[in-house]
């Protein structure tokens, strides 16, 4: 059995936040989403008798699921020419995989480009395939793997205004939805951009946090998600 995580343009088939921390708060001028350890936390391999609902309909949790489920991170870096052209660096982990003989990654082919697998832990092989796939091949426990592209994501609304969407995330196998938890981090670095909105909004089970150099957003959730970062030009 294959499982294929979907992206468009990030295509994927993964809040609780320790409670140690160090460094700014997010009140603080100082503080940058893509520093906070908090948000980063360790997500344990979910299972497919785990799968809590057969509807595609987006459900956020505020309860951690008794077996920590799989963790998708994003990193995602915009510079001056991102906002000219749409490409923007990625820097994809996804923790706590199930526990499988096979499972495939697929991108968008139109989208992504210079793919390259960065560190494994716990998978037999991976290998990247025709240039827009990820091949696990014998995924245990506790496994990882880290990969990075170029992505095209970003588009121009016009006016100063930018927008990102991804989607749909979902955590599939066979006629049941997984709990899945999705971390985002977007950085502008010195950028004159700041966040207009997010689709979804800020809510209970939907985390957002904002700085003058980037944001984060964290969920746990069942369904599909689909997401829509807008940026605007702060002048």
């Amino acid at each position: 059995m294959v499982t294929q995580p979907r992206f468009l343009p990030l295509l994927l088939a993964l809040w609780v936040l320790p409670l140690a921390a160090q460094g700014p708060e997010p009140g603080d001028p100082d503080y940058d989403p893509l520093e906070d350890d908090r948000l980063w936390g360790e997500a344990a391999t979910v299972s497919p008798e785990d799968a809590q609902t057969t509807s595609p309909e987006l459900t956020f949790l505020l309860q951690e699921p008794e077996r920590t489920p799989h963790h998708h991170q994003n990193q995602i870096r915009l510079t001056a020419s991102s906002l000219e052209d749409g490409w923007a660096d990625l820097r994809q982990c996804h923790n706590d995989v199930a526990a499988i003989r096979r499972m495939v990654i697929v991108y968008n082919e139109q989208t992504i480009d210079d793919l390259q697998i960065e560190s494994t832990r716990n998978i037999d092989s991976a290998l990247v395939v025709d240039g827009d796939r990820v091949d696990l091949r014998g995924v245990e426990r506790d496994a990882e793997v880290c990969v990075t592209a170029r992505m095209k994501l970003v588009e121009s609304e016009g006016n100063g205004v930018y927008r990102l969407d991804n989607g749909p995330f979902v955590r599939r196998f066979l006629d049941g939805y997984f709990p899945m938890r999705v971390t985002m981090a977007v950085s502008w670095g010195d950028l004159d951009l700041r966040l207009e909105d997010t689709e979804p909004a800020e809510q209970e089970g939907f985390r957002v946090a904002t700085s003058d150099h980037g944001l984060m957003f964290d969920t746990l959730f069942e369904g599909e998600l689909r997401t829509r970062i807008r940026l605007r030009n702060s002048q």
